[in-house]
């Protein structure tokens, strides 16, 4: 659970996940519970699967190295131990994204499993980071079968190393099980375009067609998302569903047209089993085991209750497996000697959680403001862009030391370093494009981090919204051009970063790069927020403004989705120069806002703007947005966990201003302030003195979230490379124009 820091309440981060499970599209029927079962007998006609994996090629959770892979599997071998007639399936994305993963390319996962034994696993689309052809190499070394059912060559056979589906024999009886990957693979992996996707209802069919005459019982490992099990269990002869892409923890086990469908998240912390009566099909028992670790808890916060269906594990309580820690242990020694060392003392917590989606973060300033540096280009790049699925840790770090490996855990991703020439429009169109709603279509996130640029968001309406877009401190101009960084898969993926505007490749993976750049030039860090992305709910059109010793007054009338305000959030914003805090803030028929009018003016004049938002925050209305869940109960705002509240925005002119308080006409503004200790970035710290950053912190409040996101190109980052060579004109006058570095990929007009 995480704390609303300023109301104090608790929010059931579970209860936002399931909802928002149940938002994607599920038609769902609680199946009953029945008494936790002892051991089975091999001839009782039952059938027990555990599982899910999706370990993601880690050997550790990512925020407790206690609950590790040797204590999931000791609890995996209880549950064999206790039903004769049982099967272990994976669901896939066992052997990426993590810095194991990425130094050791799935090759370490697959020696674990194989000591592990799984009876068969899915195939995910992580399992293809690393190409096509590694993964096979994986597939062929493991002891036991990979499956994928809807991907197939060209020719129309199955990846090279796996099968489409397979038959276990558990006790008395033969078990299907098929494996089924998210067909928008071409956007989240390294998977060749000329090999095929098929359909999930047609790749079922064929699984069901080629296992039905015989088996006893056919399942699907999947690794699609949530949404899509509804489609899947449509076909007849499909008896359950296990794991997703999505990583949702289901608080029981659902049924879906007489499917039974059981998602109990990723990596280490739950195992699931699922005891059915083969002769019906019918789920007649189930566990869920949460694995924690009581010397983690806080002092006032109490061990999780056991119930008939959930069973909570102290970790240590649990003795590992010893051939299986043996090999992690190996593992991690030897990523020790190559990452374990500090690169960096951070003076500010850093996050790098999924919040990344939602809201712009201290670890997502620092890490674009660094791809602003890379190479040695004649011009000075204008704007990076990250998509948020590449920090993928999870975890946040500090204050203190950062290690490489801690780095390397955030960017496990083989992805890139790019540049490329873009227009104003269509840096626009990217940051529009970007913003996606939230799993269940109930809001809306950036799903981005930016350095060099500003913009307010919305995306209420369906799609998403940006305006009021700055970019070095002045408007953004749709036809000029600007120089942008960001990584290859983004690039790869997004109609604006196209093959004849590529400037130049840096040949680094973002990972190594930000490690190594900390590492040689700075000793400390810390990253603030700074209002690159600013959350814009509501829009108040024509405030009045009036002055009075010093004070600007502004007052507007609420909209109906305004509940009540948040008064200590408003400020006036000045982008690329900083913000004015409100100095008092008064609701009541009208909200009325008074600021300090020098600082207000200073704004004006460092920016030139002809207009500035003022915005802050509110409690909305859940009545008025609508958002309600399948059985039509209105949804509590706001869902996105790392929002307290809402935001509104109005416009104070620079004419109203100064016919208001003053001042003069506007100057250059190179050396004005607004006295506001928030910079755009850019002077964040040049290395001279070892620091980047304030004394601030990241400020990011918000607890893990940002859910599935849906299977959209920048949900979740694999390794992609640049689609080709530039087109020989445009890129040949873009290296001549910018210029090359060392590492850069030089072009002439001959190639």
């Amino acid at each position: 659970m995480s704390k609303d820091t300023r109301s104090g309440e608790v929010v059931d981060e579970t209860r936002r996940r399931l909802l928002a499970a149940a938002a994607g599209g599920v038609t769902v029927g609680a199946l009953g519970t029945g008494a936790t079962g002892g051991a089975a007998a091999e001839d009782d006609g039952t059938l027990t699967l555990v599982h899910d994996t999706h370990l993601h090629g880690r050997f550790e959770d990512a925020g407790n190295e206690a609950i590790d892979v040797a204590r999931y599997y000791a609890v995996v071998e209880e549950f064999r131990g206790e039903y004769p007639n049982a099967a272990f399936l994976g669901n896939g994305d066992d052997l990426a994204p993590s810095v194991l993963g990425l130094e050791f390319e799935g090759e370490h996962m697959v020696e674990a499993l194989n000591e592990m034994g799984p009876d068969a696993v899915g195939a995910g689309n992580h399992e293809f980071d690393f190409g096509v052809d590694t993964a096979s190499e994986r597939f062929e070394s493991s002891e036991f079968p990979w499956v994928i059912a809807n991907l197939l060559t060209p020719e129309g056979e199955p990846v090279p190393g796996a099968e489409r589906w397979t038959t276990v024999e558990v006790g008395g009886h033969t078990v299907g099980v098929f494996g089924m990957g998210t067909t928008g693979f071409y956007d989240i992996t390294d998977y060749p375009d000329d090999w095929r996707v098929l359909g999930y209802a047609e790749a079922a069919e064929a699984a069901v067609e080629a296992l039905e005459s015989e088996t006893d019982f056919i399942v699907c490992a999947s690794h699609v998302s949530s949404g899509v099990h509804e489609t899947i269990a449509a076909v007849d002869g499909v008896d359950a569903i296990v794991g997703s892409h999505s990583g949702v923890v289901y608080e029981e086990p659902e049924t879906i047209e007489g499917t039974t469908v059981a998602e109990f998240g990723d990596e280490f912390d739950h195992i699931g089993r699922l005891t059915f009566d083969v002769e019906t099909g019918e789920l007649s028992d189930w566990e869920r085991v949460d694995l924690y670790d009581s010397e983690a808890l806080d002092e006032d916060e109490s061990p999780p209750e056991s119930t008939e269906n959930f069973t909570p594990r102290d970790v240590r309580s649990v003795d590992r497996n010893q051939p299986v820690a043996e090999i992690a242990d190996g593992y991690l020694s030897d990523l020790e000697e190559r990452l374990g060392q500090p690169v960096v003392e951070s003076e500010v917590e850093l996050n790098a959680s999924f919040d990344n989606y939602e809201v712009e973060t201290g670890w997502g300033n620092l890490m674009t403001d660094l791809m602003r540096g890379v190479g040695n280009l004649d011009e000075e790049i204008d704007v990076a862009v990250q998509n948020s699925g590449g920090i993928r840790s999870g975890s946040r770090y500090g204050p203190g030391e950062l290690t490489g490996s801690d780095v390397m855990n955030i960017l496990p991703f083989p992805n890139e370093i790019v540049v490329y020439e873009l227009t104003g429009e269509q840096v626009r169109s990217y940051l529009e494009r970007s913003v996606r709603p939230m799993p269940g279509d109930y809001g809306a996130q950036p799903a981005i981090q930016v350095s060099g640029v500003s913009y307010e968001w919305t995306g209420h309406d369906g799609e998403g919204q940006v305006r009021n877009v700055w970019i070095g401190g002045e408007p953004l101009d749709p036809e000029e051009t600007y120089l942008v960084s960001t990584n290859d898969f983004v690039a790869g993926r997004s109609d604006e970063f196209v093959e004849e505007s590529r400037v130049f490749n840096s040949g680094q993976f973002q990972g190594p790069f930000v490690k190594d750049t900390l590492d040689a030039e700075y000793d400390t860090i810390a990253p603030e927020r700074e209002e690159r992305m600013i959350r814009v709910d509501e829009v108040i059109e024509d405030p009045t403004v009036e002055g009075s010793e010093g004070t600007l007054t502004v007052s507007f009338g609420p909209t109906d989705a305004v509940a009540s305000v948040v008064e200590d959030t408003y400020r006036l914003v000045a982008p690329g120069h900083g913000t004015v805090a409100a100095s008092s803030v008064s609701a009541g028929d009208e909200v009325v806002v008074e600021l300090a009018a020098d600082a207000v003016v200073e704004g004006f004049d460092a920016t030139e703007a002809d207009a500035l938002s003022l915005v802050g925050g509110f409690d909305p209305n859940s009545e008025h947005y609508g958002y309600e869940t399948e059985d039509g109960e209105v949804i509590e705002l706001p869902v996105n966990a790392s929002y307290d509240y809402y935001e509104l925005r109005t416009s104070l002119s620079a004419d109203d201003v100064r016919a208001t308080v003053g001042g003069d006409d506007g100057s250059d503004g190179d050396d004005s302030t607004d006295g506001d200790d928030s910079s755009d970035g850019d002077d964040g710290g040049d290395g001279d003195d070892g620091s980047y950053g304030s004394d601030g912190s990241d400020g990011d409040d918000g607890s893990d979230s940002g859910g599935d996101g849906g299977e959209t190109a920048d949900d979740t980052p694999g390794f992609g490379p640049l689609a080709g060579a530039a087109g020989v004109s445009g890129a040949a006058y873009l290296y001549e124009k910018y210029g090359a570095s060392d590492g850069s990929d030089e072009r002439t007009a001959d190639e």
